[in-house]
């Protein structure tokens, strides 16, 4: 049995044509309403629910075919009269959130470029100058404090990592000892292993034991 419908706006724009059959449904986008044959009975329909409405009668064998009989049946209105959503498609509050979290990761991931830079070079210093070794530690403490706001765990671990090579830096081994050896444990253990940290940290407790051993070495000269 075939059942025909008309979709129309308010201004009787004329939207589109359905003709429902057991097996398929057709569209029909050129229709005329002047030579119906008899009047319409029309419903007023929610203009986001009938795009669903229309794809769920296209994909679903047995919601059309429920449809056609409910339509036969109750003779159901031939015309679906489009009137504007009560409610927003967009959810713009939650939008507001999601941009805010964005521009905010952005700029966080900014500023932890920077300061890996910036971090990294007074590293490289800390070697031969212990001020500078001073000042890779409070970036390193900087760059935790932000790896922690957009909590990222693998991003606080490295900037651990960086604190306990400034640590080594000053002579302070055992504290530097004792984050190394949590951070590898941490990182042995995560779901996901990354091995580029644990690697890290392999390379940060190579520097920590040659740097240990000079210095019980000089230790022992000037004795």
């Amino acid at each position: 049995m075939k059942t025909i419908f008309c979709i129309i706006t308010p201004e009787l724009n004329k939207y589109d044509k359905i003709i429902l059959e057991e097996d398929c449904l057709e569209h029909q986008n050129k229709f005329s309403l002047k030579h119906h044959q008899k009047p319409f009975k029309s419903l007023k329909i929610d203009c986001a629910f009938v795009h669903y409405f229309v794809r769920e009668l296209s994909l679903s064998y047995f919601y059309r075919n429920c449809v056609i009989e409910n339509l036969l049946n109750w003779k159901g209105p031939d015309l679906l009269m489009l009137v504007p959503t009560k409610k927003n498609l967009i959810d713009y509050n939650w939008n507001d959130r999601l941009n805010e979290l964005v521009r905010e990761r952005c700029e966080v991931d900014h500023a932890l470029s920077w300061l890996s830079t910036l971090g990294g070079a007074f590293s490289a210093l800390g070697d031969y100058f212990e001020n500078c070794a001073e000042t890779a530690g409070k970036i390193s403490f900087h760059q935790l404090k932000l790896a922690m706001r957009i909590d990222d765990p693998n991003i606080q671990s490295r900037c651990r990592l960086y604190l306990s090579l400034s640590l080594i830096q000053k002579k302070k081994y055992r504290l530097a000892s004792r984050i190394v050896r949590t951070e590898f444990q941490l990182a042995r253990n995560q779901t996901v292993v990354d091995s580029r940290l644990v690697k890290m940290c392999k390379g940060i407790w190579s520097k920590l034991q040659y740097e240990h051993g000079l210095y019980r070495k000089n230790r022992v000269i000037k004795r």
